[in-house]
């Protein structure tokens, strides 16, 4: 490949990079104090992190913390038994087969090489192995969950000694330590730097740290750890990062990338870089929003089930830090989606008159939050769910011959849908109210020669005018402009009254006389109403009318 078909292929992947936003997550008064080298470890289902030990400005810590997601707080831990000493520089992994958390070695003072086992649900703390059990005492070393062998393995570290290139496995069946390093080809003595497990590969990725007194400080190199075959491989993508130690670094599963946030190198760095084992390229991940704060010495777990990584801690300008962050894909917006527009009393389809309730069906339609466009004219939102909102079609319809909808949530719009303007598209609401206001029923019927009151809408525009979204004015009978008839059983109905609701914004209400004589022997009776040359007949709205007797011959 030469070099500038190369550089294309880089610069393609970046601008169709997945973008990546980081998160403050919500912390409340109960909460880890600020510290850096507070090892972090993700418990999948239990859907929380675990925060144990580092330093503050107080003192090193032993403490344990965890933070629910789904509850968005911290508790500290009280655990039974007695807990690992105190100490920063150490690891901490998440034994997921028997869901416990692995402590191992790190400093205070002197320096640990001892394993500890908190398990969540007997809530307690076990020694596994003590000191000098394996590798030698050490600090600022990496480790991480071999799952598909159910063991840990450890690599590199420090102590006053010196620092250290070996790699260990400790068997989490039998407690048990094993020297795994290759009698050849290892990364370059070094400590505070990090490794990440993709499980995909089966892999352990090593990447940086300091190696002061046998070659650079900081490292910017990375190699590869084949956890079957027990051998290293020095990886060479170029461009990479710039060399750094006390970074945050874990393997976003989901995405099959090797994620690494800040850490120090010529200055504090708050830089976010991807690595793409399928590639084998470095690049900078595609952020959308600021970036955290320059930070050094915080930790890092990946929490696969959340489609994130976490970062801990650690040291800024400003000190101490108490952050945990989350990076994760920025989800794309969700779109409005319609499925239809229908009459709000009808339910029939098709075209809009000016001043109709309208329903809008469909999902994604954000409740609460939603606005409704017809021809670029807000529509008044009267109630909106995420699957159904109810508009009143503007009455500045009046003319069009049709009318562009588009739903809009914060996040994005919907596809327009584009229909028919009328004059008039009358639907009749389902109940119909006898003369003293009761619901009319088979067994509570209106009397021939009573007033029933009937509810419409898409009766059109009115005279004198209604403005959009508001009632008619106080003492004001707005009625429609076109006219009005109704008939029930097929006879003829008198129009007593016609006006706009003085309650609902898009409602008629019609006061029409059962005929005196209505004598039917069928005391379910059609309604029908008609404003302009458009009638309700598609509706089959029936009311209960006493039986008048029919007199004797």
């Amino acid at each position: 490949m030469n070099k500038q078909f190369a550089i294309a292929i880089l610069t393609i992947s970046a601008a169709t990079a997945q973008p990546l936003a980081y998160s403050l997550l919500p912390t409340p008064d109960a909460r880890p104090s600020a510290r850096y080298d507070g090892a972090i470890a993700y418990d999948h289902a239990g859907k929380q992190a675990f925060v144990f030990g580092g330093q503050d400005s107080q003192s090193t810590k032993n403490d344990l913390w965890s933070y629910s997601f789904p509850d968005k707080q911290w508790t500290a831990a009280k655990p039974d038994g007695l807990p690992p000493q105190a100490r920063f520089g150490h690891t901490v992994i998440f034994d997921s087969a028997r869901r416990r958390l692995i402590v191992f070695a790190g400093q205070s003072g002197g320096f640990f090489s001892d394993v500890w086992a908190y398990d969540i649900a007997a809530n307690n703390w076990r020694q596994l192995a003590p000191d000098n059990a394996g590798p030698s005492r050490r600090y600022g070393h990496s480790a991480i969950y071999d799952a598909a062998r159910d063991r840990m393995v450890i690599s590199h570290g420090f102590t006053d000694a010196g620092r250290f290139d070996d790699t260990w496995a400790f068997d989490l069946k039998t407690n048990a330590w094993t020297n795994i390093s290759p009698a050849q080809n290892r990364p370059l003595r070094r400590c505070l730097h990090h490794a990440a497990y993709d499980s995909g590969n089966g892999q352990m990725y090593l990447y940086g740290g300091c190696s002061s007194g046998f070659g650079p400080c900081p490292q910017a190199d990375l190699w590869s750890f084949d956890l079957a075959k027990n051998t290293w491989t020095e990886l060479t993508p170029k461009p990479s990062p710039a060399g750094r130690d006390h970074y945050g670094m874990a393997f976003d599963s989901p995405r099959a990338k090797l994620i690494v946030f800040g850490g120090s190198g010529a200055a504090t760095l708050n830089d976010t870089w991807e690595y793409d084992p399928k590639l084998k390229t470095w690049q900078p991940a595609t952020l959308e929003g600021a970036p955290p704060s320059a930070r050094s010495r915080h930790e890092a777990a990946a929490a696969s089930d959340l489609g994130a990584v976490l970062f801990f801690g650690g040291l800024t300008a400003t000190g101490f830090s108490g952050d945990l962050l989350s990076l994760a894909p920025v989800k794309p917006p969700v779109k409005p989606m319609i499925s239809a527009v229908v009459n709000s009393f009808s339910l029939a389809a098709g075209a809009l008159a000016p001043g109709e309730l309208v329903t809008i069906q469909g999902v994604n339609l954000a409740p609460g939050s939603v606005s409704v466009k017809l021809n670029n004219i807000d529509a008044p939102v009267l109630s909106s769910s995420a699957g159904e909102i109810q508009i009143q079609a503007p009455y500045e319809l009046e003319g069009a011959d049709q009318v562009t909808l588009i739903v809009s949530s914060p996040a994005a719009q919907s596809e327009p849908i584009v229909l028919p303007v009328v004059p008039v598209k009358p639907g009749l609401w389902m109940t119909i109210a006898n003369e003293d206001g009761s619901p009319n029923t088979g067994d509570n019927p209106a009397s021939p020669g009573s007033i029933l009151t009937l509810r419409v809408t898409g009766h059109g525009v009115t005279v004198p005018p209604t403005p959009t979204g508001a009632l008619p004015a106080e003492g004001v009978q707005a009625e429609p402009s076109a006219p009005s008839s109704v008939t029930i059983g097929g006879q003829n109905a008198e129009i007593v009254s016609r006006r706009q609701s003085p309650d609902s914004v898009g409602v008629l209400l019609l006061q029409v006389r059962v005929p005196a004589d209505y004598a039917a022997s069928d005391p379910a009776a059609t309604v029908i109403a008609t404003i302009g040359t458009e009638s309700t007949a598609i509706q089959a709205i029936t009311v209960a009318v006493a039986v008048r007797e029919q007199p004797l011959n």
